[in-house]
């Protein structure tokens, strides 16, 4: 478990930053811009968040993000990495 703390928290932050850019994406009120412009942003966008949203729900990743949870949670008592690993789970329905 050392060396998993270890590769924790030498990837929190670009992990950190996956996690909110996804969750802030999935939370876009793009409905707001009419029906052509948001239609026009999802198409943009889905080249992009089609890959990364596979990736996030591959068997390993999701088992990488529930240990980060886990440690975030018992070992180093990081609310806020837990947090954000919680509403991401919740975000992607998983």
């Amino acid at each position: 478990m050392d060396t998993f703390g270890k590769v924790v928290t030498q990837t929190r932050g670009p992990v950190e930053i996956i996690l909110i850019l996804l969750i802030v994406i999935d939370y876009a009120p793009t409905e707001i811009l009419g029906a052509n412009i948001n239609s026009q942003v999802k198409s943009i966008l889905g080249p992009f968040l089609n890959p990364v949203k596979s990736i996030m729900n591959h068997l390993v990743a999701r088992l990488f993000l529930w240990l980060l949870l886990l440690w975030a949670c018992c070992k180093s008592k990081d609310m806020n990495l837990f947090f954000l690993v919680v509403i991401y789970f919740i975000v992607s329905n998983k």
